[in-house]
């Protein structure tokens, strides 16, 4: 028969090892988001940490955000884009790269259970260095997320109606190239990956046709239904013309074919320079038609429409609550 005393000492020690169960669980499950880095108290920083997808917050967030600090997060982000699709100098986790007030880092869902506390510290050092030498930013703040699974975001069966469809959307400009006819899954995922790598290697001569450097280009990347896609700025559709599209799509093929893609179908299209905070709509002047190709700044797009219909690993974006998964790679004018 077991004594009373015996009966106690045994809960006591069932008591005492559940305690250090639910302790060491409850560590971690917050070991990325309970460091002496994450004391969050910014309201927007706490938005993030809201969110399932949160792991972890690194930097500081300067008391008063203006014009200054919005130019030199977004050239600080601007330039981190440079190093996709492929951010394996920072890490091979890194799935995409976004920005608002701050720098947002997806990492892959796959890498799960393989980032720690000291993980996320390394990459962020990588990061704040990088963006001290280009921008001159210390302690930059950088949000870290789960990537959500592309999985989640169907693709659709690719050929030549893709361009019918693009020509019936606003802001729509031009077509060049041919769009492949892929229906297998597998394939149109290496396609996309193949797109990432054609758009790596045309990056450092397409970046002389971008805004900043005085060009018409204000972004580019790839779109999930299957081409790659070139925004010019809307604000100055009469810097636009065939002669300009062509001479990038010369540019963008002469490239791809290097990569083993002949014809590479490209998408031309109006878009806007990225801003943190959310702009009104801006009126653009009309421009006459010229051989069926639309030159007109004028479209009624919204944002939500367009970034609909893309996919991360290739592109970054702006916007980044709740379309974390769906990024566009456009350089921000300082």
């Amino acid at each position: 028969m077991i004594k009373r005393r015996n009966i106690c000492k045994w809960i006591m020690l069932i008591v005492c090892i559940s305690f250090l169960l639910l302790g060491s669980a409850s560590a971690n499950n917050s070991e990325l988001n309970n460091s002496e880095y994450n004391e969050i108290s910014d309201p927007s920083i706490k938005e993030f940490a809201n969110d399932p997808s949160f792991i972890a917050y690194r930097g500081t967030l300067p008391e008063t955000i203006d014009q200054k600090w919005e130019n030199s997060i977004a050239n600080c982000w601007l330039n981190l884009t440079r190093m996709g699709p492929s951010y394996s100098e920072f890490d091979s986790s890194i799935k995409s790269v976004a920005a608002s007030d701050v720098i947002i880092v997806e990492l892959g869902s796959a890498y799960k259970g393989k980032v720690d506390d000291s993980k996320i510290n390394e990459i962020y050092q990588k990061i704040e260095d990088y963006c001290k030498q280009k921008e001159g930013i210390s302690e930059v703040p950088v949000v870290f997320m789960w990537a959500h699974d592309e999985e989640d975001l169907p693709l659709p069966d690719y050929g030549p109606q893709i361009f019918e469809e693009v020509k019936n959307e606003s802001g729509f400009i031009a077509t060049r190239g041919t769009m492949p006819v892929i229906t297998d899954a597998s394939e149109k995922v290496e396609w996309g990956e193949t797109a990432g790598n054609c758009i790596h290697s045309f990056t450092d001569e397409l970046d002389h046709y971008m805004l900043e450097n005085s060009g018409p280009v204000v972004g580019y990347g790839y779109n999930y239904r299957g081409y790659i896609f070139v925004e010019f700025d809307k604000k100055s559709p009469e810097n636009v013309n065939e002669s300009i599209i062509d001479e990038i799509y010369l540019i963008i093929d002469d490239h791809s074919k290097q990569e083993g893609v002949s014809e590479v179908p490209v998408v031309f299209e109006w878009g806007e320079v990225p801003r943190l905070d959310d702009l009104p709509a801006d009126e653009i002047p009309d421009v006459n038609e010229s051989n069926g190709v639309n030159l007109s700044g004028n479209e009624e797009e919204t944002t939500g429409n367009k970034t609909a219909n893309q996919i991360p690993g290739f592109t970054s974006t702006l916007s980044v609550l709740g379309i974390l998964s769906l990024l566009v790679f456009k350089h921000p004018y300082r």
